[in-house]
């Protein structure tokens, strides 16, 4: 009997001493530093991301002029003082108010799903300079029509420039918008910076910032004076 109760604890010191050890743990690796040369996209960050609450953008946008998201075009007619949008849903009339800069009616410029809600924006040409031309965007949310606004004010988005500034702004497969501005001392070198924006109700809201470097003729520069957004800029 003395030899049969010795045999369980042979058994269980034979079982823990055969066990596996724990796996030793990988180190994490970091994010990856991308760097590009000079004349390419920016793409140092000078801001950190700020997390977006909007929905997650559909593949496939709002068709131009669809303000109300049933897959018609709308009547969209802007004036010198009112934008006013016939749905073609209900016939109903939506209208919001328009402060431009200039004399004389605003013009359309064109539509794009931005935020990619199934609902077109409205962008109108509310303000002229020599050489750009500034946008404001109108975004029906379903119930209102609504300037969209930016530093305390209707939203300006130029399209354009100089031989030493450029102003642009397209729309992102994310559903953002990115403004970019082009400067230069001698009109062949640029500092391209360029800020992304979500659409939050009625306002633009930084998302992040970058900078980088271009030269004249390059993607980069090229895309800092002019508008890709939908319909705006075809």
């Amino acid at each position: 009997m003395r030899r049969a109760a010795l045999v369980v604890p042979l058994l269980l010191a034979a079982a823990c001493s055969s066990g596996s050890t724990a796996p030793t743990a990988t180190p994490t690796l970091g994010p990856k530093t991308l760097t590009q040369a000079p004349t390419s996209e920016p793409t140092s960050p000078t801001t950190s991301p700020t997390p977006s609450p909007t929905a997650t953008a559909r593949a496939i946008p709002a068709a131009d002029g669809d303000v109300d998201g049933d897959g018609k075009r709308d009547v969209i007619q802007p004036s010198a003082t009112v934008l006013k949008v016939t749905l073609s849903s209900t016939g109903r009339v939506v209208t919001a108010p328009v402060h431009q800069d200039d004399p004389g009616p605003a013009s359309l410029l064109g539509t794009a799903d931005v935020d990619r809600d199934g609902r077109a924006e409205v962008f109108l040409q509310t303000a002229e300079g020599s050489s750009t031309q500034f946008a404001t965007p109108y975004r029906f949310d379903g119930t209102s029509l609504r300037e969209l606004q930016l530093d305390g004010g209707p939203a300006r988005l130029g399209i354009g420039g100089s031989i030493t500034h450029g102003d642009g702004f397209r729309c992102l497969p994310n559903g953002h918008l990115e403004v970019r501005q082009a400067e230069s001392s001698d009109g062949t070198a640029f500092t391209v910076n360029a800020t992304e924006y979500r659409i939050a109700g009625v306002q633009l809201v930084i998302v992040s910032t970058r900078s980088g470097k271009g030269t004249q003729g390059t993607a980069s520069v090229e895309s800092a004076y002019t508008a890709d957004c939908g319909s705006v800029g075809d």
